[in-house]
């Protein structure tokens, strides 16, 4: 690899696109290593021929695509382009374990950390999860095992980065805004096979049948999980990991970890001790006959109609947001049968509308997400899940989806204090009578 003599690169400064999470953890991490830098964002310095002819080489976050116009001026002047991740990953003795997958990567990622860290093997979670794989170096190195979350953004762009595992969890279309195909999209999480040479590789059976489909030959050794192939007893409080497709994750967390040498009666531990990550198929509360639902980190199709097969009974639908692309003419009609009325928020809702009018599904356009939340509720006659499972990303109304499902969650406090103001009042004024 290149970066062997990086001492010697440091003559020239790195270029740096992109002024996100994972360009501020490397610009960081350069700073560090005592490395000078320059900082290319489009709200800020630009990128051309003249500025390629000041760096050694660029490390590119992975918003940019591999045709971007910074991009192609970098090759053009023969300067490497490589990403954030390849760059930190050289500075790493740690094992890095690889979770990719449509959906999951983030339950499957901090569970392995959860577990290994409960047996006193120090592990953390870096990459998709919010932490830069940079900041693991800067925070120090005596971690036996980093739980690596890579999305298809990243793994586009990884070639030097060593695996010890992966797991991809599962396949399905997503993000087709910023993939041209679902084609691209998979081998876009096709290239982490080309990083791992043993046979410590794990996908789901959607992994698999898609590769079948398009004639993909998946690599000698995997293995492949079925959803219903290892049976665990979840208490009460672990019953998120009951859920489809969350038992897909641990059957295939459970085979790997027994692939490690790892105890049933250890991992049922885990499972007992596990908390998920917020705005992950959470009940948040009830008010009278109405439960609420935060699953506002569903942002594909796939996520959401998972989200919604959960349910028996009434189920009152919050979802829409930006559009990524995708069948959404299909998932409308999918997600039908499964819901009773639509509460519709965000971008894609004038178009959701549309097709649920045609289908005869009763439906509601809303400015905010609050105002969904309180028509639901109004609505409610018997006992009704209130689900917000978005199927969209945030980015039209929210920060991402973190504020999404928080914004959902105060807006739940805010009714519940207004019922409960007035159920106090009118039970004053009977008691006055």
């Amino acid at each position: 690899m290149f970066l062997k003599n990086w001492r010697k690169l440091r003559v020239k400064p790195v270029a740096v696109f992109g002024a996100g999470i994972s360009g501020k953890g490397i610009c960081k991490l350069l700073t560090y290593l005592d490395w000078g830098y320059r900082l290319y964002d489009h709200e800020g310095l630009h990128f051309d021929e003249e500025e390629a002819k000041l760096c050694s080489f660029v490390i590119s976050s992975p918003g940019f695509k591999l045709n971007h116009r910074w991009r192609i001026i970098a090759e053009k002047m023969h300067i490497k382009v490589i990403s954030d991740i390849d760059f930190s990953s050289y500075f790493i003795n740690s094992k890095i374990i690889g979770i990719t997958g449509t959906n999951g990567k983030s339950t499957v990622a901090t569970f392995l950390a959860h577990h290994w860290n409960r047996l006193g093997l120090k592990a953390i979670c870096a990459g998709n999860i919010g932490t830069p794989l940079s900041e693991c170096i800067i925070k120090g190195s005596d971690v036996e095992n980093i739980v690596l979350e890579i999305s298809s953004f990243q793994s586009k762009d990884m070639v030097f980065t060593k695996l010890e595992s992966l797991l991809w969890t599962n396949f399905d279309e997503d993000h087709l805004d910023y993939h041209e195909s679902v084609e691209e999209y998979f081998f876009s999480k096709a290239k982490l096979f080309n990083l791992i040479d043993n046979d410590k590789v794990f996908i789901g059976r959607t992994v698999s049948d898609f590769a079948k489909k398009i004639g993909y030959e998946l690599p000698e050794g995997v293995k492949v999980i079925e959803a219903d192939k290892n049976k665990f007893n979840f208490k009460k409080s672990n019953l998120f990991l009951e859920t489809y497709p969350q038992r897909e994750n641990i059957a295939m967390i459970s085979e790997f970890l027994k692939n490690e040498k790892t105890q049933s009666s250890e991992i049922e531990k885990s499972i007992s001790t596990y908390q998920p990550e917020p705005h992950r198929l959470q009940k948040i509360g009830t008010i009278q006959n109405a439960h609420f639902w935060n699953d506002s980190k569903s942002t594909n199709f796939a996520s959401t109609l998972a989200a919604c097969k959960n349910f028996d009974g009434n189920v009152y639908w919050i979802g829409g947001g930006k559009i990524k692309g995708g069948k959404i003419k299909e998932f409308a009609r999918n997600i039908i049968p499964l819901i009773n009325r639509a509460f519709l928020i965000g971008e894609s809702a004038p178009l959701l509308a549309k097709i649920f009018n045609k289908e005869g599904l009763p439906y509601a356009i809303f400015n905010s997400i609050e105002q969904a939340l309180i028509e639901a509720y109004e609505e409610v006659s018997t006992i009704t899940n209130i689900l917000l499972s978005p199927g969209f990303a945030s980015y039209d109304l929210f920060k991402n989806f973190e504020d999404r499902g928080n914004c959902f969650e105060k807006s739940f406090l805010r009714l519940k204090q207004r019922i409960s103001i007035t159920t106090d009042k009118l039970l004053n004024k009977s008691f006055a009578h």
